[in-house]
């Protein structure tokens, strides 16, 4: 279970110190804490790591490297699920408003970040040196920028061996996906997630998910999106008739693909009727190698009709 920071009063015991001795039982004896299946971290590489970002956690962990503190655990393992976060990672706070003291208490090495935070860069530099990291770029190669991004964050803390490893394991996957949906390639695939029963964000080809359809040979229905997404109307999907359709379930919105099925205007698209909808979990678009490398196996999970869904 994850152990998370709450504000309390605490008797006789200093604000500084009461956090220190928190950071120190939480961290006992889990810097060198290993996820299941991650790689060993060699002796040398930076182990005592904040990560600020879900995403970065998830490269961290799959580079066998497990961080003391991410913001909000409880919601990484909504979004991201697969690697875990074992139970030694502390609650640092937010996403985008970590807490300074919390941080400081824990005494990291490192403090890696991204772009979106590089306003609080100098603040989090007083606490420890701040790498910041871009794993996620809506473009054409946004899986490149996912390499490069991986591939600078293992030889900043000295793991180069594991990022390359890293990288060549998530090719794979993906080859291994276009391998078994070879016969699919020409089937235009949707890329949707539900907002409200009104709405969806529909992912276009310079989202991760875009960029792995793209690896893999498979075809993105829409192609006409410049950023990662837009938030359109249902009504809107009425113009993709013989697409298939891929819906992410939302972590912020739980079970609202499976509501979806009551609106009316829903089941009247073609891809509902004629059974070409696959509803999949949440996968964090932003999530870097280990997400891109999750989505693929539930895409082809689903495809060949091993998803327990729609066939």
């Amino acid at each position: 279970m994850v152990t998370k920071y709450r504000n309390g009063p605490a008797a006789g015991i200093g604000r500084r110190a009461l956090l220190a001795g928190l950071a120190t039982s939480w961290i006992g004896g889990g810097i060198s804490a290993k996820a299941a299946g991650a790689p060993e971290a060699p002796a040398g590489a930076v182990l005592r790591i904040a990560a600020l970002d879900w995403g970065i956690a998830a490269t961290l962990v799959s580079l066998g490297v497990v961080p003391v503190g991410v913001p909000a655990p409880a919601w990484y393992a909504r979004y991201v699920v697969d690697p875990v976060l074992p139970g030694s990672v502390v609650d640092v706070g937010l996403l985008f408003t970590p807490n300074f003291e919390l941080l400081q208490a824990l005494s990291p090495q490192l403090i890696v970040t991204t772009p979106l935070l590089q306003q609080a860069a100098p603040m989090l530099q007083r606490i420890a040196p701040v790498y910041g990291d871009l794993l996620f770029q809506p473009e054409a190669d946004v899986l490149d920028v996912a390499e490069k991004g991986t591939l600078g964050l293992a030889e900043r803390i000295g793991v180069r061996a594991a990022g390359e490893s890293l990288v060549a394991s998530t090719r794979g996957e993906l080859t291994a996906t276009a391998e078994r949906l070879a016969s699919l390639a020409s089937r235009p695939l949707l890329l949707a997630s539900p907002l409200d029963n009104r709405h969806v964000s529909l992912f276009g080809p310079n989202s991760l998910y875009g960029g792995v359809l793209r690896r893999c040979g498979l075809t993105n229905a829409e192609t006409t999106i410049q950023g990662e997404f837009n938030v359109v109307g249902l009504e809107k999907l009425g113009a993709y008739g013989d697409a298939t359709m891929i819906l992410l379930d939302s972590p912020a919105a739980p079970g609202m693909a499976a509501r979806l099925a009551e609106t009316r205007l829903w089941r009247t698209f073609p891809f509902v009727r004629d059974g070409r909808l696959h509803v999949l979990p949440a996968v964090l678009g932003s999530g870097g190698l280990p997400s891109a490398a999750r989505f693929a196996r539930l895409l082809t999970a689903a495809l060949s009709g091993n998803d327990g869904g729609t066939p």
